[in-house]
């Protein structure tokens, strides 16, 4: 009997191993398995060839030094360690305890989480970076000077993008570097583990200081995730358009899909950034624009800067008219209809499984009544969901507009601020901070979500994607200690991880 339940104790002590392990093999592994399959659909690849890219996928996720180890050992390790940590804490303070500096059960329990979480974090982020920098993760550091630029109707045009010259002069080149000696693949994750530590310790002393709950805390409470998703929203698009180096190249991808911008005008924009196209010289950028202008049945002098100053609202709506204000409306609808194609098969999915779940046992009127219910909920927040992102391209486009043409001139005369200065960045600047403000379509509790899906990347703009890897014990160290900080509180007060993340690892550290 008590082997038995020796036994049953330690399967409860492997069960969050084993659940942080299948949480990382699966988020790993879906979406290149359903890009595999897609492909299939599609008849791009053959039987064979996707039968062996899907066990290429499944033996690749399975290696020590891959994402769902990394889970595996970060969580097993922080719920494993703590046991023998623990003892050897008692013991070491019934030792102290004869000489009268003994310490509460209470400070050994934390003391054993926290040094438990901090040796699986340091053990896990040297796994995960053991594997060598490939030259294929560093394209995606690099901008894409050299690719030709091309419009609606593939109608290739010579120009280049024009150098980053904004980025910063410390940061290592990876073109110039081999890859055995840059670091960084995991920034994003160590930018992703401080905001959340640096959240759970505000959020701490800010509801300490404020036990009594008054009108002008909760104003503030109510009012920081919009303003700080205003301020990662405008660093990220204007990272986007000037230094797309400094996003990941999936996010750089995701932005250039949503905001459906003809690339002809995202680098004349980029060029009159860095002095290149210019209003009231021949540079040698007309035939750029005059083949967008072509493209889109408008008059070819349009795309002249020489000849036209500045370049007409209606050939940035690119097709849509005159009227700022009816392309900021198209821009909606497209930007809604996009999101929604996301939105929906999750929300659906999601919302269908609860309602199949709360119906269990019950008649069958009222199953069809919560099926009926949770139906009407996913569609309403779909639409909701599908709102915020497109009123953010909206608003954005119309930001522009508003800018350059619409108020911007009628608010400055061309000698304080000439159209030159509008095109060369205050324009995208005014897109950058009015788009935020789409935020106030989502409900509040969302908010926070989409803020800390946000918050790292608009972090990671200030920091070198890859760097030396002399300097990477900086990141270890910030990454063991944050990672320390979320789970010890994660364990003793789970509502303190705010958002998804508290209710995750909830689940995946209990042992139950």
């Amino acid at each position: 009997m008590a082997r038995t339940q020796n036994g049953g104790r330690h399967i409860q002590l492997v069960k969050p191993l084993a659940r942080a392990y299948l949480l990382g093999y699966l988020s790993s592994t879906s979406p290149r398995i359903v890009s595999v399959l897609a492909a299939l659909a599609r008849q791009k690849i053959s039987p064979a060839v996707a039968l062996h890219r899907l066990f290429q996928v499944l033996r690749q996720a399975a290696a020590l030094n891959r994402f769902p180890a990394f889970c595996g050992i970060l969580i097993g390790g922080s719920t494993l360690l703590q046991l023998p940590l623990k003892h050897i804490f008692i013991a070491l303070n019934q030792f102290l305890g004869r000489k009268k500096w003994s310490i509460d059960g209470t400070s050994i329990e934390r003391l054993a989480k926290v040094l438990a979480a901090l040796i699986s974090a340091s053990i896990s982020f040297t796994l995960l970076n053991s594997r060598p920098v490939s030259r294929i993760e560093l394209q995606g550091t690099t901008s894409t000077q050299g690719i030709p630029i091309s419009g609606p109707n593939n109608d290739p045009c010579s120009f280049k993008e024009p150098p980053e010259t904004t980025a910063r002069s410390d940061a290592p080149r990876p073109a110039m570097l081999p890859a055995s000696a840059l670091a960084g693949r995991t920034m994003d994750l160590t930018l992703f583990a401080v905001i959340r530590a640096l959240d759970v310790l505000i959020s701490g002393m800010w509801a300490r200081t404020t036990s009594r709950k008054t009108r002008s805390t909760a104003t503030i409470s109510r009012s920081t995730p919009p303003i700080l998703f205003c301020l990662s929203a405008a660093t990220i698009m204007h990272a986007w358009f000037y230094t797309p180096s400094r996003l990941p190249s999936t996010y750089n991808r995701w932005i250039s899909t949503a905001a459906e911008l003809d690339n002809r005008l995202l680098l004349v924009l980029r060029h009159a950034r860095y002095g290149t196209f210019t209003y009231g010289k021949d540079t040698g950028m007309a035939p750029l624009l005059a083949s967008m202008c072509k493209d889109y049945g408008l008059p070819e002098q349009w795309g002249d800067p020489a000849k036209t100053i500045p370049v007409p609202c209606e050939l940035v709506h690119m097709g849509c008219g005159k009227n700022c204000e009816k392309h900021a409306l198209i821009r909606f609808w497209r930007g809604w209809a996009f999101a929604a194609r996301m939105y929906a098969p999750l929300q659906l999915l999601m919302l269908l499984r609860g309602a199949r779940t709360k119906a269990r046992g019950r008649s069958s009127p009222s199953k069809l009544a919560i099926t009926s219910d949770a139906l009407t909920k996913a569609t309403i927040d779909m639409t909701r969901s599908s709102a915020f992102l497109g009123a953010f391209i909206a608003l954005f486009y119309y930001g522009v507009c508003l800018a350059r043409t619409r108020l911007g001139p009628k608010l400055f005369s061309p000698t304080t601020i000439s159209p030159q200065m509008w095109d060369s960045g205050l324009c995208v600047l005014a897109g950058c901070a009015l788009c935020g403000s789409s935020i106030l379509f989502e409900r509040e509790r969302k908010r926070l979500e989409i803020l800390f899906f946000v918050l790292p990347r608009a972090a990671a703009v200030w920091f070198p994607r890859r760097y030396l890897k002399e300097h990477r014990w900086r990141e270890h160290v910030a990454f063991a200690l944050s990672t320390a900080v979320v789970f010890t509180v994660a364990q003793e007060r789970p509502e303190r991880v705010r958002g998804m993340l508290g209710s995750v690892l909830h689940g995946v550290l209990s042992q139950g």
